[in-house]
């Protein structure tokens, strides 16, 4: 009755992950700042989501019986997709240290579909499009508006915001021109997450050898926050994961960058919704830019 091609189904894939990923304050609000017993720390919160989420991943590929077997130059891509993936989260979380406000990080990490379209056009010859530079302005300034970007930043987080930039541009870039590419996407999805379970249980280990930390920080979680971890394993990782990766895939790392800019209106209106969050001028008219700009992207595409 449908017919929908590749190119639809990416569309929608890379909307439903950007959605989802706006559901990361929701779930991880009371993990961060619990009613009762000790917050949890960054790292900590990153290894539960991909350690569960690696868990569930390879459930489904067990009952699929997928093979798990992978070659040597798979595992190294793997390794650098897990890193890319992973720093940009780390950088996003470090640049906030060094930024008076918090809008002013999530603008500067959210320039990576002007990194993501400057690469591809460099590297790869994607040819420039006018649609698509209109889009990334507008989403941008969108984003500069819903995040209220006040105040200045130090020069060490205006760094490691652009690099965070980048290392998700990188990611997008290789899921769709890396050799892993034809790899299946839950079996490239699951080792990404494993690998990623690893990298930040390295960084546990290191933070517990502070005392500072281990004295101001749980290991492990409450009941009510296994419940948030779980939601966010499930809903913002296994679910966002699967889906930007295979509309990487099917409509390039350029429109499935700008797509993602629904991440922080999302998270803008379930904080509105269920976290007694106001909605000012300034957040109405970023959303009055955002929207269409994904407007754009996705009536090109049908084009």
């Amino acid at each position: 009755m449908f017919n929908f091609d590749k190119s639809s189904v990416g569309l929608f894939l890379g909307l439903m992950a950007a959605v989802c990923y706006g559901f990361i304050p929701l779930f991880t609000k009371e993990l961060q700042a619990p009613a009762v017993g000790l917050p949890l720390s960054s790292s900590t919160i990153l290894f539960y989501r991909f350690g569960i989420a690696s868990l569930i991943l390879a459930a489904i590929m067990f009952v699929r019986r997928e093979s798990f077997r992978i070659t040597y130059a798979e595992f190294v891509r793997l390794v650098q997709l897990a890193f890319l993936s992973n720093g940009a989260a780390l950088f996003l979380i470090s640049g906030y240290r060094y930024c008076s406000s918090s809008g002013v990080a999530t603008t500067l990490h959210f320039t990576y579909p002007i990194l993501t379209a400057l690469i591809m056009m460099i590297f790869f010859r994607e040819r420039s499009r006018l649609s698509t530079w209109v889009a990334i302005g507008l989403s941008i300034a969108g984003v500069a508006l819903l995040s209220g970007v006040g105040g200045g930043a130090q020069w060490l987080g205006i760094v490691l915001e652009i690099i965070s930039a980048l290392c998700f541009a990188l990611y997008l870039i290789r899921v769709n021109r890396s050799r892993v590419s034809q790899m299946p996407v839950v079996k490239l999805t699951f080792y990404v997450m494993a690998f990623g379970a690893l990298i930040f249980a390295a960084f546990i280990a290191y933070e517990r050898a502070d005392f500072d930390i281990s004295a101001h920080y749980a290991l492990i979680p409450s009941a009510s926050g296994w419940l948030n971890l779980c939601l966010l394993s499930v809903i913002c990782t296994v679910v966002t994961n699967l889906a930007l990766v295979y509309s990487t895939q099917n409509v390039g790392p350029t429109v499935a960058s700008i797509l993602g800019v629904l991440e922080p209106l999302t998270a803008l209106v379930l904080g509105i919704l269920f976290l007694g969050e106001e909605l000012t001028p300034s957040m109405a008219a970023g959303i009055g830019l955002i929207l269409p700009a994904v407007l754009i992207i996705i009536l090109r595409r049908k084009a």
